[in-house]
């Protein structure tokens, strides 16, 4: 048991903190070569979301679960306080698992009367409201962002990817901000002071907030974490409250998704999918499994980003990030050949539209919002 809960721990290190490697994707070649087992999975998916905010934020490479945190950690890093986004992650996803430790109880009863109608007035509602408050003229041009990206997901989603999220998330969310980087030719990366600037309230009233969120994405199929984080958007102001409830969100919505699985036998997250189904008379001793991995987490999380840090800090910048660009061009050739880079490409410039017209890279969730619109 500790030997499998330390095998994921490991695993979910590696693929949180190297660039372009979902855990999806390690979770699946583990399977593949006989390598499992529930447990093992199980601290793997927890332990990446926890860790998954550097390669996010040190470098701008995004996965489904934070992408929209892109920018505001980005900010923070260019400023000197990359060890503070580090801090942020760790200690908002650590509130998340004891959260939804205590909310768990009635999430059955959710989980029941969930229906898809409800699930498609959600993404109705967050796509209006998404692009109405924009501004003035801006409201068409996000409205064009919105629909681009959205005729994009269409397209990809019914071509035959292997790793369809990695090509769009990259793209829309990852590679503007790394091309806007090579193209400044400014910034460089320093660890600064890790202490969190936020009240513990308002930090634990967020990470509530991204924990329900999170539930709420684990319990509507595809509303995704981004999803949720993009309500979590319109109620927090500032880039430190939004990180709290983008990194909540991710942690929460995995342990749900989980927890869903054990109590249905429903399938909302890819490692989930690659477990055993069992009863959730065993949900106890996962939970005691989550409070194990996270204080391991953390207690190794931030010296391992501050070696990250130092040995980044050692290549310029504009050269970083090309060498970034370069390997996640060859990462998506690697996985689907020219049609992953053909998406990648083109979630790419609808990306760098949004950045120019001047609205909120946030109308990019397009790309799943409208097909669940259209149905």
């Amino acid at each position: 048991m500790l030997r499998e809960l330390l095998s994921g721990v490991l695993a979910g290190t590696l693929s949180g903190i190297l660039p372009g490697i979902h855990v999806n994707t390690l979770g699946a070649f583990l399977a593949t070569s006989g390598i499992g087992g529930n447990l093992l999975l199980f601290s793997m998916g927890l332990t990446h979301t926890f860790l998954d905010a550097v390669p996010s934020a040190f470098l701008g490479v995004p996965d489904e679960g934070t992408a929209l945190g892109i920018l505001p950690a980005h900010k923070l890093v260019l400023r000197g306080r990359a060890m503070e986004v580090v801090r942020i992650a760790l200690w908002a996803s650590f509130l998340a698992v004891l959260m939804v430790i205590l909310i768990s109880p009635i999430y059955p009863a959710l989980a029941s009367a969930y229906t898809p109608e409800i699930g498609r007035a959600v993404v109705c509602f967050l796509a209006l409201f998404l692009i109405l408050t924009e501004r003035g003229l801006k409201k068409l041009h996000a409205a064009l962002v919105f629909l681009l990206s959205g005729l994009l997901g269409f397209l990809a989603f019914r071509l035959p990817l292997k790793q369809l999220y990695y090509h769009l998330f990259t793209g829309l969310f990852g590679l503007p901000v790394l091309v806007t980087a090579i193209v400044d030719g400014t910034g460089g990366l320093s660890e600064g002071e890790g202490e969190i600037r936020m009240s513990l309230k308002r930090f634990i009233g967020f990470s509530l907030l991204g924990t329900l969120l999170g539930m709420m994405a684990s319990l509507i199929p595809t509303f995704t974490a981004s999803q949720a984080a993009l309500i979590g958007s319109f109620l927090s102001r500032d880039e430190r409250s939004f990180l709290t409830v983008v990194f909540s969100v991710n942690t929460a919505n995995f342990l749900f998704s989980f927890v869903n699985f054990m109590e249905t036998g429903r399938m909302r997250n890819g490692i989930v999918a690659l477990m055993d189904p069992v009863g959730g008379h065993f949900l106890p001793y996962y939970a005691l499994a989550a409070v194990f991995v996270s204080l391991l987490v953390l207690s190794y999380g931030e010296p391992l980003a501050v070696i990250i840090l130092k040995v980044l800090a050692h290549v310029p910048y504009r050269l970083l990030n090309g060498a970034v660009v370069a390997v996640l061009l060859l990462l998506s050739m690697y996985f689907d050949g020219f049609l992953g880079l053909l998406v990648l490409t083109g979630g790419a410039m609808i990306g760098l539209l949004a950045m120019t017209l001047g609205v909120k890279r946030t109308n990019c969730m397009g790309v799943l919002m409208l097909q669940i619109i259209i149905g």
